[in-house]
């Protein structure tokens, strides 16, 4: 009865040990598999990517697109080269008013936005300082045809945040000023 209930024991680990292996190698080698992140990026609309935050494993894009969205994107790396992961979009704002921040997006990785800054601001979410990425270097008809002449894309990573179920994003100037908030 014994060796009967240890080779069934033994023959269960086995199959749980088998199926986390094929798992493993299904996640680790599926995808496009391309060289580059952006060789992986999507083609199935008219994109200008903006190059957001990266590690070796990962790497994020903002973009507009079709002349009427903003979104993020982000790409991964595997054992089959990089691939394209899930993103979100939105209509692009009405035309923004400075140091105001309207809405925000999210991913479920990233929280984000669009802002038109004007002086020296920081914006934070939860206490907890955003990046910017400022649009300036984008070409001239990119600007006008998205109508995001002196825009910037704010960001924070969602794991840098204590409390992620709400945020109050605040628009600090100098002496940590309050020039706008919006919580959601």
């Amino acid at each position: 009865m014994r060796n009967r209930l240890t080779r069934i024991l033994l023959f269960a680990g086995l199959v749980i040990v088998l199926a986390f292996i094929f798992n493993i190698s299904l996640t680790a080698f599926t995808g496009d598999g391309k060289d580059t992140p952006e060789e992986a990026l999507p083609t199935d609309a008219n994109y200008e990517w903006i190059e957001g935050p990266k590690s070796d494993k990962e790497q994020r894009y903002f973009f507009l697109s079709n002349g009427q969205y903003f979104g993020t994107g982000y790409v991964e790396k595997n054992l089959k080269g990089w691939s394209a992961g899930e993103g979100t979009y939105s209509k692009l704002p009405n035309a923004l008013t400075e140091n105001t921040i309207t809405s925000a997006h999210s991913d479920s990785k990233i929280l984000f936005g669009l802002i038109k800054p004007k002086g020296n601001i920081q914006i934070s979410v939860n206490n907890k300082h955003a990046k910017l990425i400022q649009l300036d270097f984008l070409s001239d008809d990119i600007l006008s045809t998205y109508n995001v002449e002196g825009y910037a894309i704010w960001y924070i990573d969602l794991e840098e945040i204590d409390n992620a179920k709400s945020f109050t994003i605040k628009v600090l100037g100098e002496n940590d000023s309050v020039l706008n908030a919006l919580s959601i």
